[in-house]
């Protein structure tokens, strides 16, 4: 029993080390920025440890396990924890808890509440907790849709599209072969077959499919014969490079857009929230009475009072010889 205890209290240990990572990453440099959720985010499990009426999983002297608990704990896991359904891992979440419990139980028994170690983490604890929801309630009431909005509207005001050009090509090791592929293109050959059957390019088994690119993604010799095609046009005579020897033929073409506002959702909240926050705490950093005390200033402070002393001691001798 002793070996399945120690076993306990180190699961419990571990999954305390999770959950400590979480909260500590949740919180950053600037706590609370990435906690922000609407309700259709929330999970059935987070919504479940939000009913006031839970189903009792377990007592541990007397104290209640609810089915809300277990379904808080899962919650509060990184991502790659939760990829297996709360159900899969219920109960072992369950043991946690009722492990927990009886520790917990156990240190108030024993009265390390009331220890100044626990007291100063208490209270470091809630300062964090303060700073988080403080900054949590601002990017709420500042971070509008409207001003994202206002920032994704400058964000593509200065956007050029760029031409791109679907391609294939069927790589060649000789520009004899390359020549022979093209004599079969003239003779009415499938050029994504023949590129299947001949080119050495990791394309190929692909039908020589390149995909869209623009044209400064492509080496210059590459680029030029490429852009120069008409749609459905493939080059006469071989293209050579620093890989081998090309033939390639145009697809189609397009220019690029913009991301559309949904897109850029999440990186304008990020960068917005940072410009709000750093902003505010600007503008409380400006209504506070701050003073730094630097090396510098401690040292004179030092010598001046040394002086005060060394005047004061110098008159009480005038006046004792007096």
């Amino acid at each position: 029993m002793k070996s399945l205890h120690y076993f306990a209290l180190a699961v419990v240990a571990v999954l305390c080390l999770v959950i400590g990572y979480y909260v500590g990453t949740q919180s950053g440099a600037i706590p609370g920025l990435d906690m922000v959720a609407s309700d259709d985010m929330k999970t059935e499990e987070t919504k479940a440890s939000e009913e006031p009426d839970s189903e009792v999983l377990a007592t541990v002297n007397g104290e209640n396990i609810t089915e809300a608990d277990v379904a808080t704990l899962y919650s509060s896991l990184p991502q790659q924890y939760r990829q297996a359904p709360m159900a899969m891992i219920k109960e072992q979440l369950l043991q946690q808890l009722i492990s927990m419990e009886v520790i917990s139980q156990a240190a108030e028994k024993d009265n390390l509440h009331d220890s100044s170690e626990y007291k100063d983490r208490l209270d470091a604890v809630r300062t964090q907790l303060m700073q988080e929801f403080y900054i949590k309630s601002k990017i709420d009431e500042l971070v509008t849709d409207e001003l994202l909005q206002e920032e994704y509207e400058k964000s593509i005001a200065g956007f050029t599209p760029e031409e791109q050009l679907h391609a294939r090509h069927i790589l060649l090791k000789t520009e004899q072969e390359a020549n022979d592929v093209i004599k079969l293109l003239d003779d009415g050959g499938d050029f994504a077959e023949l590129a299947k059957e001949y080119s050495t390019g990791p394309s190929g088994p692909n039908g020589g499919d390149l995909g869209y690119f623009a044209k400064g993604s492509m080496v210059p010799e590459f680029a030029d014969a490429a852009f120069n095609l008409e749609n459905g046009e493939y080059t006469k005579a071989p293209v050579e490079s620093q890989f081998g020897f090309h033939v390639i033929k145009a697809e189609d073409r397009r220019n690029t857009e913009p991301p559309t506002f949904e897109e850029k959702k999440p990186e304008l909240r990020s960068k917005v929230s940072n410009s709000v926050i750093d902003k505010l705490i600007e503008e409380l950093k400006a209504d506070a009475s701050i003073l730094l005390m630097t090396p510098a200033e401690d040292e004179k402070a030092a010598e001046e009072s040394q002086e005060k002393s060394s005047t004061e001691d110098t008159k009480l001798e005038d006046d004792k010889k007096e």
